[in-house]
């Protein structure tokens, strides 16, 4: 079997989408009879990976890049009609020079996914989509954040596009996606949806853990080592305005001043970076809080492994809050890092944590209490031990080995 996959994110990009799809192609190439059955084909003009075809182990990624056009005429990526034509290009492209037996497109963004369809429209091939997230709930919410004249246009663009996905999905030989309530609504569309959720890469990280130096990995990263030292740890991608690692930095200043020696480590790369580096430096703590951009993912379960308590924060009123675990939270639990929680009350992540103990959740309408929540979830063992007590369960609940093979398995049935 060959084949082909489209998508937006892929390592080293710090994202859940990339990692996903990373455990896919680990998955997919495992069961290879030829060693380059996998192609793997990204464009995401807010990187700028070297362009051309790198050859990873038993299968090959295909990076495109935007060259000399500026990052925001792609902007934004799922409702641009530029992006959506480059995307069919590279696809068609891809599909005549590889001739794959199957061709899987993920979400977000849109594009790979609706040039699938194109795709089968055009030579014929059948297709997978991967869809992760509740994208056209994502940009509504935008757009009622905005002026009326940007608002109605947005809502209209999103409309369309989305009918366009939506025809993709229903055309699909096979939709996976990440959890029972996306599985529930795609079942309108399409009657082949099984469900592959996040999880934990027990392996890999038992191979980190394996041959891991906690001074060393800081000492790599720029990050003085203390005995006394407690580390905060939040992984994520900075492009994405929902998730926003910079709202504890003001509580973390708080128990600065009561003596407490916290560090803060934030992984991954994006627009919002520099403003967030700009916010440190004119508060003073750049010794303190510590942007170690980009790693891979052997290299982020490294910094997970140094800390000592993880964040997790989702904006208020997210509309994918009350179903959405992202798939740093079982990174999190894997590492065995209590975690503080700053999102809706009663969201599913908040409801998670609570349900097992593991860590501290605070809403948007508690902030004032965030240096208290900050102090109790370093301070207290309660949360290790409770993760350490429930370590089977997660294991057997959320090992991501079981959804690659079943997904897996359904795609040999489409060839």
């Amino acid at each position: 079997m060959k084949l082909l996959i489209l998508t937006t994110y892929y390592s080293p990009d710090v994202t859940a989408a990339s990692v996903r799809i990373c455990q896919m192609v680990k998955r997919f190439s495992r069961d290879c009879e030829d060693a380059k059955c996998v192609r793997v084909v990204t464009f995401n003009p807010l990187y700028k990976h070297e362009i051309g075809v790198t050859e990873q182990g038993t299968f090959k990624v295909v990076r495109y890049t935007r060259k000399f056009i500026p990052a925001f005429v792609f902007m934004p990526q799922s409702l641009n009609p530029l992006t959506l034509v480059f995307w069919i290009c590279a696809s068609l492209k891809e599909i005549v020079k590889y001739n794959p037996d199957v061709i899987l497109a993920t979400t977000p963004q849109f594009a790979p996914a609706i040039a699938s369809y194109t795709a089968l429209k055009i030579l014929n091939k059948p297709y997978i989509v991967d869809y992760r997230d509740d994208l056209t709930s994502v940009i509504n919410g935008i757009a009622e954040t905005k002026k009326f004249y940007i608002r109605y246009p947005l809502k209209v663009a999103n409309k369309f596009v989305s009918a366009l996905l939506s025809h993709s999905l229903k055309h699909a030989s096979l939709v996976s996606t990440v959890n029972e309530v996306l599985q529930a609504k795609l079942l309108n569309l399409n009657k082949n949806v099984i469900l592959v959720p996040n999880g934990i890469d027990v392996q890999e990280l038992n191979y980190v853990r394996g041959n891991f130096d906690k001074e060393k990995v800081l000492e790599k990263n720029g990050i003085l080592f203390s005995e006394d030292s407690r580390f905060i740890v939040y992984v994520g991608d900075l492009d994405m305005p929902y998730y926003m690692p910079e709202v504890i930095i003001g509580a973390l200043k708080l128990l600065l001043g009561d003596g407490c020696n916290v560090k803060y480590i934030i992984i991954g790369d994006g627009k919002r970076k520099s403003p967030i580096e700009e916010m440190v430096k004119e508060m003073g703590m750049e010794d303190v809080v510590f942007l170690v951009g980009n790693k891979n993912h052997r290299e982020v379960l490294e910094l997970l492994l140094t800390g000592d308590v993880a964040l997790y924060s989702l904006q208020k009123n997210d509309p994918q809050s009350g179903h959405a675990i992202g798939a740093k939270v079982y990174e999190y639990i894997g590492c065995e890092l209590p975690i503080l929680v700053l999102s809706d009350a009663g969201s599913a992540v908040s409801e998670l944590v609570k349900m097992h103990g593991i860590g501290v959740v605070v809403s948007w309408n508690e902030l004032d209490t965030l240096s208290d929540a900050l102090r109790k979830v370093l301070g207290s063992k309660e949360y290790v031990e409770n993760i350490r007590l429930h370590y089977p369960y997660f294991v057997e609940k959320f090992d991501r080995s079981k959804g690659m093979d079943l997904l897996c398995d359904n795609v040999k049935t489409i060839t």
